[in-house]
């Protein structure tokens, strides 16, 4: 074992390290590393975990990595590392952790690649300029724990994911999928299969139609849900508030319309709301109050009515408040500023 991680080493990994035959597990990230990642790291056929993320390193993924056949672990995340993946990675059947992400990585990602990967539990790969479709072969990744995808050049439908029953971490924000059509988000649905289920962001893409009312069947375990920039229009539905565990749903610059589901008076936990930028109308609801953890309520540029309710004033941990561009109308409540 190489441990040297979280120090403030310089210069360039030496290429002499793939003398080191019988090394199993090399940790050296979160330092100041530079250069190329050298192409003797194939030598290292005994290692199983190697973790050179959060560097500076730079070029491409050195094609010798495909020799280390007993490879379970590869973490080069947060470095400057550029191009496609080689093709043989995707073929390294021990591996159960990609972790890449906020590299420029570009490329595919092969259609059959959870197939041929078959061990993997963690796919990290946000952050970099992937492109085509999501992998169809993933409906099939059934022991995929941690999927982040999120700032890409995605495009297309999600595939179902109702197989991917020990899914806790969904990661789909910033992309291009969608089409802005009633089918988009028909994956919503099969999600309601993965009941380990806690963050799922599918914010900032092209989805359209309406959100389905199945969503009040995700996970009781979800805490983060995020909808926001995309071209979902229709009413809320109220089933949302189903789910009580959320300390953070932000469902901004939308088509949503109609009035705010009761049903969000639900959301004990809830300390992060984001509706603004909608067409969102009637009265400004009460069970606003019920919310006593918030400490972000945003609901500007809607077409919301009436008062700022007093009840507004429970919520003692509230520090951001916007409301602007509405047709709010009174008195503000003296509890505001209680």
């Amino acid at each position: 074992v190489l441990h040297l991680s979280g120090n403030n080493l310089i210069g360039k990994i030496p290429i002499e390290i793939g003398s080191l035959r019988k090394l199993q597990a090399m940790s050296l990230g979160v330092n100041n590393l530079t250069g190329a990642i050298p192409s003797s790291i194939g030598n290292l056929s005994s290692l199983i975990s190697l973790s050179i993320g959060v560097n500076y390193l730079e070029g491409n993924l050195p094609q010798e990595i495909c020799h280390l056949k007993n490879l379970a672990l590869i973490s080069v995340h947060v470095n400057k590392l550029i191009g496609t993946f080689p093709s043989c990675l995707f073929n390294m059947s021990c591996l159960t952790t990609i972790s890449a992400a906020d590299n420029q990585f570009n490329g595919s990602l092969p259609p059959n690649m959870f197939h041929t990967l078959p061990n993997l539990r963690e796919f990290l790969v946000g952050g970099n300029h992937f492109s085509a479709p999501l992998p169809t072969s993933i409906t099939n990744a059934s022991i995929l724990q941690t999927l982040d995808v999120g700032k890409n050049q995605l495009v297309g439908q999600v595939p179902s994911l109702g197989k991917l029953q020990h899914l806790w971490f969904l990661s789909l924000y910033y992309n291009n999928l969608g089409d802005n059509s009633t089918k988009d988000l028909e994956f919503l649905k099969s999600l309601a299969n993965c009941s380990k289920l806690q963050v799922v962001s599918i914010s900032y893409n092209n989805f359209g139609g309406s959100l389905p009312n199945s969503v009040g069947n995700l996970s009781t375990q979800l805490s983060q849900l995020y909808l926001g920039g995309n071209q979902i229009s229709g009413k809320i539905p109220a089933e949302l508030g189903n789910l009580v565990s959320l300390t953070i749903l932000t469902m901004e610059i939308n088509h949503f319309e109609g009035s705010i589901p009761a049903n969000f008076g639900k959301f004990q936990k809830l300390q992060r709301l984001e509706l603004s930028r909608n067409k969102l109308s009637g009265d400004m609801p009460n069970f606003i109050g019920n919310l006593t953890q918030l400490y972000f309520l945003g609901i500007a540029e809607n077409v919301l009515e009436g008062k700022i309710p007093p009840s507004i004033g429970n919520c003692q941990k509230l520090q951001y408040l916007n409301l602007y561009n509405n047709n709010l109308r009174g008195s503000i409540p003296s509890e505001v500023f209680s």
